[in-house]
């Protein structure tokens, strides 16, 4: 992030593909009995997306996001995730299969089997990507540099030791086999040992293949690594046919379109990774702007009633002007209810929410907290002068603002945690992770072509030429993120960014500066 991020809360923004922009928040649970934090999101969109209350209602925003909560990865190096030391799942899984070829038949030791393995799944695939990216970096600053000495020893050695530990983590998983096999252990958790197999072996060939083609990127330094580049190539090859082997259809084949290979690999990434996802449940609140809706219709009412009781005081019922002011007053009725009707729509996410959801622990089911949300546009003058200054911050002169009019919405998303609900039945997953998705399809329904034909004068021969110009529509995001504590202490942090889009969908994603 461009700015320094409290404790609490630490915001990574990117695109999940061409379609949608992801947030995700790593939220660190305090000591406090209640942890709150909340996520103003402004929206702003030009106006020649046409995007308006009429073409873009709440439920079309709420069909467009996306939210997920689930538990931060553990944070584990490969040494110790092989280590069948007591942090690693490797240890927890041995423990309770024992229990379970000893006897113990309850679907708890089961259930606990299956969940520590789907965890050492999580721990090893973050460990091995945050290896791999160190090792990126390092390879790229030595190609940027041209440099060699300490920083290639520094490359051979941590890569040659992310060889031993990927093959010391391989060992312990294969050794594993020999008592899962058994028949006394549940089917369910053979086959999600499988699912496990398969999944570390994927994951091992796909990040190995990153590292190996960014030491390929360059002819000299590729002669520079020539061993460890075959130690990684044998590690792949291996891999390959290990899955062969095991009958595992996630196998590479030059030529095919490998629909498969993609498909278990999402298919396995999101059953591990289970263990971590947190169940919600969502209330919808739209009764209540019915309720609203009701109020306006009432009010409408009201006023008829008094004008006709105030008519029948002064005119004969059977008069001209007590038939003329019943019928003014029945327009006026119906008008003022659709007024009540837009302002209540307009202006009750003030005083509540569209929606409520739980946050419950999927292994005791308890609730551990909860969010509401809310979603409207916004009046350009109804925007938070901090919120304005920040998307105005790269304004040259005032017919910046002038010449892009833009549409604005907002959405706001309040947390609430209990940690202590958390710390009760878990111990290596504390901190949570929220992530927040958001499609840009809709927007892109009046959206014009995305090349322009623009008419070229050559200045060499004056001949004229056509050229298709790419045509782009700037979204500009503003987030501001609020934690508070129970000692009443707030922390704020913004940030920004610059959405790049045309029909085809995403283009670019610039994060710009934030005051």
């Amino acid at each position: 992030m461009k700015e320094e991020r409290h404790e609490l809360l630490d915001a990574k923004i990117s695109f999940h593909d061409s379609r949608r922009i992801e947030t995700k928040l790593d939220v660190e649970l305090t000591s406090e009995k209640r942890n709150v934090y909340s996520v103003e999101t402004y929206f702003f969109v030009p106006r020649a997306l046409n995007i308006t209350p009429a073409t873009y209602a709440k439920t079309s925003f709420y069909n467009s996001i996306q939210t997920h909560i689930r538990f931060k990865t553990p944070q584990m190096s490969l040494d110790t995730i092989a280590s069948v030391a007591k942090p690693s799942p490797l240890f927890h899984i041995k423990r309770h299969v024992s229990a379970i070829l000893a006897g113990d038949n309850s679907p708890q030791a089961a259930n606990s089997a299956v969940e520590e393995l789907k965890l050492l799944g999580c721990v090893s695939r973050t460990a091995l990507r945050d290896t791999v990216k160190l090792l990126l970096e390092q390879v790229d600053a030595l190609q940027r540099s041209g440099a060699r000495g300490a920083r290639l020893d520094s490359v051979r050695e941590r890569g040659s030791l992310l060889v031993a530990g990927i093959s010391r983590l391989i060992d312990q998983v294969h050794e594993l086999r020999i008592s899962i096999a058994d028949p006394a252990c549940p089917p369910r958790v053979r086959d999600t040992f499988s699912f496990l197999d398969e999944f570390l072996s994927i994951t091992i060939s796909d990040y190995m293949s990153l590292l190996l083609e960014k030491m390929r990127a360059e002819a000299s330094l590729s002669s520079d690594l020539a061993a460890l580049d075959g130690q990684i190539c044998g590690l792949i090859v291996g891999q390959a046919e290990y899955r062969t082997s095991m009958g595992y259809k996630s196998v590479l084949f030059r030529g095919q379109p490998n629909q498969t290979y993609t498909y278990r690999r999402g298919v396995l990434k999101k059953f591990m990774f289970s263990a971590l996802y947190l169940k919600i449940e969502t209330t919808e609140w739209e009764g209540w702007l019915q309720f609203l809706f009701g109020m306006a219709a009432g009010i409408a009412m009201l006023f008829a009633a008094m004008v006709m009781l105030f008519a029948q005081n002064r005119y004969a019922t059977n008069s001209m002007q007590f038939v003329i002011i019943l019928v003014v007053s029945y327009i006026f009725k119906d008008r003022i209810k659709d007024w009540f009707k837009i302002w209540f729509s307009k202006n009750w996410t003030q005083w509540m929410a569209d929606r409520k959801t739980n946050i419950l622990d999927p292994r005791t089911g308890e609730n551990i907290g909860y969010f509401k949300e809310a979603f409207s546009f916004v009046p350009e003058n109804g925007v938070p002068e901090e919120i304005r200054r920040r998307r105005n911050i790269d304004n040259i002169t005032s017919v910046d603002e002038e010449g892009k009019p833009e549409r604005i919405m907002r959405y706001e998303k309040e947390v609430v945690l209990f940690p202590d609900r958390v710390a009760k039945s878990h111990e290596r997953r504390k901190d949570l992770n929220d992530i927040f998705r958001f499609s840009i399809a809709p927007l892109l329904q009046q959206a014009d072509d995305p090349g322009v034909e623009c008419l070229y004068l050559d200045p060499a021969d004056n001949r004229l030429e056509p050229l298709v110009c790419s045509k782009l529509y700037h979204v500009n995001v503003v987030f501001k993120y609020t934690s508070s504590s129970l000692s009443g202490a707030t922390q704020v942090s913004f940030d920004r960014v610059r959405i790049a889009l045309n029909r085809d969908g995403i283009q670019r994603l610039d994060q710009l500066e934030v005051a």
